[in-house]
Protein backbone atom coordinates (compact mmCIF):
# COMPACT_ATOMS: atom_id res chain seq x y z
CA UNK A 1 0.00 0.00 0.00
CA UNK A 2 1.13 3.55 -0.72
CA UNK A 3 0.20 5.33 2.49
CA UNK A 4 1.16 8.84 1.44
CA UNK A 5 2.26 10.88 -1.55
CA UNK A 6 4.42 14.01 -1.69
CA UNK A 7 3.52 16.03 -4.80
CA UNK A 8 5.97 18.74 -5.88
CA UNK A 9 3.94 21.57 -7.43
CA UNK A 10 5.84 24.72 -6.44
CA UNK A 11 7.57 25.29 -9.78
CA UNK A 12 7.22 28.70 -11.41
CA UNK A 13 6.37 27.40 -14.91
CA UNK A 14 9.03 29.51 -16.62
CA UNK A 15 9.50 27.25 -19.66
CA UNK A 16 5.90 27.06 -20.83
CA UNK A 17 5.87 30.27 -22.84
CA UNK A 18 2.39 31.76 -23.25
CA UNK A 19 0.84 29.02 -21.12
CA UNK A 20 0.21 30.64 -17.75
CA UNK A 21 -0.66 29.42 -14.29
CA UNK A 22 0.63 26.35 -12.45
CA UNK A 23 1.34 23.45 -14.83
CA UNK A 24 -0.30 21.05 -12.41
CA UNK A 25 -3.65 22.77 -13.02
CA UNK A 26 -3.56 22.76 -16.81
CA UNK A 27 -6.43 20.81 -18.45
CA UNK A 28 -5.56 17.53 -20.13
CA UNK A 29 -8.25 17.87 -22.81
CA UNK A 30 -7.96 20.78 -25.27
CA UNK A 31 -11.73 21.11 -25.66
CA UNK A 32 -12.55 20.79 -21.95
CA UNK A 33 -10.93 23.54 -19.83
CA UNK A 34 -13.06 22.47 -16.86
CA UNK A 35 -12.08 18.83 -17.22
CA UNK A 36 -9.28 16.83 -15.62
CA UNK A 37 -5.92 18.48 -15.00
CA UNK A 38 -2.52 16.91 -14.38
CA UNK A 39 -3.12 17.23 -10.66
CA UNK A 40 -6.77 16.16 -10.50
CA UNK A 41 -5.95 13.11 -12.60
CA UNK A 42 -3.17 12.13 -10.21
CA UNK A 43 -5.31 12.74 -7.12
CA UNK A 44 -7.99 10.51 -8.64
CA UNK A 45 -5.44 7.70 -9.00
CA UNK A 46 -4.14 8.20 -5.45
CA UNK A 47 -7.67 7.97 -4.03
CA UNK A 48 -8.34 4.85 -6.09
CA UNK A 49 -5.41 2.97 -4.52
CA UNK A 50 -6.35 3.93 -0.96
CA UNK A 51 -3.71 6.56 -0.23
CA UNK A 52 -4.28 8.05 3.21
CA UNK A 53 -2.59 11.43 2.79
CA UNK A 54 -1.27 13.62 -0.02
CA UNK A 55 1.17 16.40 0.84
CA UNK A 56 0.81 18.94 -1.96
CA UNK A 57 3.77 21.34 -1.94
CA UNK A 58 3.02 24.71 -3.57
CA UNK A 59 4.56 28.18 -3.64
CA UNK A 60 2.95 30.96 -1.64
CA UNK A 61 2.42 33.06 -4.80
CA UNK A 62 0.09 30.37 -6.22
CA UNK A 63 -1.49 29.23 -2.97
CA UNK A 64 -4.94 30.58 -3.84
CA UNK A 65 -5.04 28.47 -7.02
CA UNK A 66 -4.63 25.27 -4.99
CA UNK A 67 -6.60 26.02 -1.81
CA UNK A 68 -9.84 24.48 -3.09
CA UNK A 69 -8.06 21.10 -3.33
CA UNK A 70 -7.31 20.86 0.40
CA UNK A 71 -9.60 18.26 1.99
CA UNK A 72 -9.53 15.05 4.02
CA UNK A 73 -6.93 13.60 1.61
CA UNK A 74 -4.88 16.62 0.54
CA UNK A 75 -2.78 18.71 2.92
CA UNK A 76 -1.47 21.92 1.41
CA UNK A 77 2.21 22.53 2.22
CA UNK A 78 3.16 26.12 1.32
CA UNK A 79 6.74 27.29 0.80
CA UNK A 80 7.71 30.94 0.50
CA UNK A 81 7.82 32.03 -3.13
CA UNK A 82 9.51 35.25 -2.03
CA UNK A 83 12.68 33.56 -0.78
CA UNK A 84 14.24 33.83 -4.22
CA UNK A 85 14.90 31.06 -6.70
CA UNK A 86 15.25 27.68 -5.01
CA UNK A 87 15.57 24.16 -6.27
CA UNK A 88 13.01 21.40 -5.94
CA UNK A 89 14.87 19.90 -2.96
CA UNK A 90 13.49 22.74 -0.82
CA UNK A 91 9.98 21.71 -1.83
CA UNK A 92 10.69 18.06 -1.15
CA UNK A 93 12.05 18.79 2.31
CA UNK A 94 8.88 20.72 3.17
CA UNK A 95 6.74 17.81 2.01
CA UNK A 96 8.78 15.19 3.87
CA UNK A 97 8.78 17.24 7.06
CA UNK A 98 4.99 17.51 6.92
CA UNK A 99 4.80 13.76 6.36
CA UNK A 100 7.01 13.09 9.41
CA UNK A 101 4.84 15.33 11.57
CA UNK A 102 1.92 13.14 10.47
CA UNK A 103 3.82 9.85 10.87
CA UNK A 104 7.02 10.46 12.92
CA UNK A 105 8.50 7.06 12.01
CA UNK A 106 7.78 7.51 8.32
CA UNK A 107 5.31 5.93 5.92
CA UNK A 108 5.38 4.10 2.60
CA UNK A 109 5.44 7.12 0.32
CA UNK A 110 5.52 8.08 -3.33
CA UNK A 111 7.38 11.29 -4.20
CA UNK A 112 6.27 12.69 -7.55
CA UNK A 113 6.44 15.72 -9.76
CA UNK A 114 3.06 17.34 -10.37
CA UNK A 115 3.35 17.67 -14.15
CA UNK A 116 3.25 13.98 -15.05
CA UNK A 117 0.48 11.90 -16.58
CA UNK A 118 0.32 8.13 -17.00
CA UNK A 119 -2.04 5.22 -17.43
CA UNK A 120 -3.56 3.49 -14.39
CA UNK A 121 -1.60 0.30 -15.02
CA UNK A 122 1.64 2.10 -14.20
CA UNK A 123 0.44 2.63 -10.64
CA UNK A 124 -0.31 -1.10 -10.35
CA UNK A 125 3.35 -1.78 -11.20
CA UNK A 126 4.46 0.70 -8.53
CA UNK A 127 2.24 -0.81 -5.84
CA UNK A 128 3.72 -4.25 -6.48
CA UNK A 129 7.27 -3.11 -5.65
CA UNK A 130 9.00 -3.74 -2.33
CA UNK A 131 11.14 -1.34 -0.32
CA UNK A 132 12.47 1.95 -1.61
CA UNK A 133 12.88 2.23 -5.39
CA UNK A 134 13.67 4.96 -7.88
CA UNK A 135 11.44 4.27 -10.86
CA UNK A 136 12.78 4.28 -14.41
CA UNK A 137 11.13 3.30 -17.65
CA UNK A 138 12.73 1.05 -20.24
CA UNK A 139 13.14 3.66 -22.97
CA UNK A 140 14.97 6.89 -23.70
CA UNK A 141 14.13 9.51 -26.32
CA UNK A 142 17.18 11.77 -26.40
CA UNK A 143 15.28 14.81 -25.13
CA UNK A 144 17.60 17.37 -23.49
CA UNK A 145 15.35 17.40 -20.42
CA UNK A 146 15.42 13.63 -20.06
CA UNK A 147 16.80 12.48 -16.71
CA UNK A 148 18.70 9.22 -17.23
CA UNK A 149 19.85 6.72 -14.64
CA UNK A 150 23.01 4.62 -14.98
CA UNK A 151 24.43 1.95 -12.71
CA UNK A 152 26.36 -1.24 -12.33
CA UNK A 153 22.97 -2.96 -11.96
CA UNK A 154 19.46 -2.04 -10.90
CA UNK A 155 20.53 -2.80 -7.33
CA UNK A 156 23.48 -0.45 -7.64
CA UNK A 157 22.53 2.76 -9.50
CA UNK A 158 25.42 5.19 -9.71
CA UNK A 159 24.45 8.32 -11.67
CA UNK A 160 21.26 10.28 -12.28
CA UNK A 161 20.99 13.44 -14.31
CA UNK A 162 20.59 15.25 -17.61
CA UNK A 163 23.27 15.41 -20.30
CA UNK A 164 25.36 12.52 -18.99
CA UNK A 165 27.79 11.72 -21.82
CA UNK A 166 29.44 8.45 -22.81
CA UNK A 167 32.71 9.39 -21.11
CA UNK A 168 30.99 9.80 -17.76
CA UNK A 169 28.92 6.66 -18.11
CA UNK A 170 31.59 4.33 -19.50
CA UNK A 171 31.24 0.76 -18.16
CA UNK A 172 27.84 1.58 -16.63
CA UNK A 173 24.49 0.13 -17.66
CA UNK A 174 21.72 2.48 -18.80
CA UNK A 175 18.85 1.74 -16.42
CA UNK A 176 16.37 3.94 -18.27
CA UNK A 177 14.71 7.32 -18.01
CA UNK A 178 13.74 8.48 -14.53
CA UNK A 179 9.98 8.85 -14.25
CA UNK A 180 10.14 11.49 -11.55
CA UNK A 181 8.44 8.91 -9.31
CA UNK A 182 10.28 7.62 -6.25
CA UNK A 183 8.88 5.03 -3.89
CA UNK A 184 10.17 5.22 -0.31
CA UNK A 185 9.48 2.80 2.51
CA UNK A 186 9.01 4.17 6.03
CA UNK A 187 12.73 4.18 6.84
CA UNK A 188 13.42 5.65 3.41
CA UNK A 189 11.28 8.72 4.10
CA UNK A 190 13.32 9.41 7.23
CA UNK A 191 16.61 8.93 5.35
CA UNK A 192 15.47 11.12 2.46
CA UNK A 193 14.43 13.88 4.86
CA UNK A 194 17.78 13.71 6.67
CA UNK A 195 19.77 13.87 3.43
CA UNK A 196 17.64 16.68 2.00
CA UNK A 197 17.94 18.74 5.17
CA UNK A 198 21.72 18.29 5.05
CA UNK A 199 21.80 19.43 1.41
CA UNK A 200 19.53 22.50 1.59
CA UNK A 201 19.65 23.42 5.29
CA UNK A 202 16.94 25.23 7.24
CA UNK A 203 18.03 28.88 7.42
CA UNK A 204 18.85 30.54 9.65
CA UNK A 205 19.26 27.65 12.09
CA UNK A 206 20.89 25.07 9.81
CA UNK A 207 23.26 25.93 6.96
CA UNK A 208 23.20 23.99 3.67
CA UNK A 209 26.05 21.53 3.19
CA UNK A 210 25.23 20.10 -0.23
CA UNK A 211 27.02 21.26 -3.37
CA UNK A 212 23.83 22.80 -4.76
CA UNK A 213 22.62 24.16 -1.43
CA UNK A 214 19.17 25.67 -1.69
CA UNK A 215 19.44 25.64 -5.48
CA UNK A 216 19.62 21.85 -5.42
CA UNK A 217 17.18 19.82 -7.50
CA UNK A 218 15.78 16.72 -5.85
CA UNK A 219 17.78 14.44 -8.15
CA UNK A 220 20.76 15.40 -5.99
CA UNK A 221 19.03 13.72 -3.04
CA UNK A 222 18.63 10.51 -5.02
CA UNK A 223 22.31 10.71 -6.02
CA UNK A 224 23.35 10.75 -2.36
CA UNK A 225 20.99 7.87 -1.55
CA UNK A 226 22.56 5.89 -4.43
CA UNK A 227 25.97 6.49 -2.86
CA UNK A 228 24.71 5.38 0.55
CA UNK A 229 23.26 2.20 -0.96
CA UNK A 230 19.73 3.06 0.17
CA UNK A 231 17.93 3.51 -3.14
CA UNK A 232 17.96 0.83 -5.86
CA UNK A 233 16.21 1.37 -9.20
CA UNK A 234 13.21 -0.47 -10.60
CA UNK A 235 12.69 -0.51 -14.36
CA UNK A 236 9.11 -0.44 -15.63
CA UNK A 237 8.10 -1.65 -19.12
CA UNK A 238 8.68 0.87 -21.91
CA UNK A 239 5.22 0.07 -23.28
CA UNK A 240 3.55 1.96 -20.42
CA UNK A 241 2.11 5.34 -21.38
CA UNK A 242 3.79 8.13 -19.46
CA UNK A 243 4.93 11.71 -19.99
CA UNK A 244 6.13 14.72 -18.07
CA UNK A 245 5.47 18.24 -19.31
CA UNK A 246 8.38 20.67 -19.62
CA UNK A 247 7.58 22.77 -22.70
CA UNK A 248 4.54 23.88 -24.75
CA UNK A 249 5.24 21.14 -27.32
CA UNK A 250 5.07 18.52 -24.55
CA UNK A 251 1.72 19.91 -23.42
CA UNK A 252 0.34 19.87 -26.97
CA UNK A 253 1.39 16.23 -27.34
CA UNK A 254 -0.24 15.30 -24.03
CA UNK A 255 -3.53 16.94 -25.04
CA UNK A 256 -3.67 15.78 -28.65
CA UNK A 257 -2.13 12.31 -28.50
CA UNK A 258 -1.11 10.92 -25.13
CA UNK A 259 -4.07 11.57 -22.86
CA UNK A 260 -6.64 10.23 -25.35
CA UNK A 261 -4.49 7.09 -25.65
CA UNK A 262 -4.27 6.83 -21.86
CA UNK A 263 -8.06 7.03 -21.51
CA UNK A 264 -8.42 4.29 -24.12
CA UNK A 265 -5.90 2.08 -22.28
CA UNK A 266 -7.64 2.71 -18.96
CA UNK A 267 -11.01 1.76 -20.42
CA UNK A 268 -9.60 -1.46 -21.87
CA UNK A 269 -8.02 -2.40 -18.54
CA UNK A 270 -11.27 -1.69 -16.70
CA UNK A 271 -13.34 -3.98 -18.97
CA UNK A 272 -10.99 -6.98 -18.64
Amino acid sequence: MIESVVVLAAGENRRMGAVTGPKALLPLRPDDPAGPTFLSRNLELFRAIGTERVFLVVGSANRAAFEALADDLVELVVIDSGQGTTGSSVSMLAGLQSLLRWRPHGARTLVTDADVVYERLLMDHVRALDGSQLLTIDRVNGDGEEVRVYGRSADEPVLIGKGLDSGMTRDLELLGESLGLILLDAAGTVSAADVTRWIVGEPPAVRPYGFGGRLSEHEEVWQYLFTLGRLPAAQLPGSLLFSECDFPADYQHVQDVLFPAILERDAMAFTR
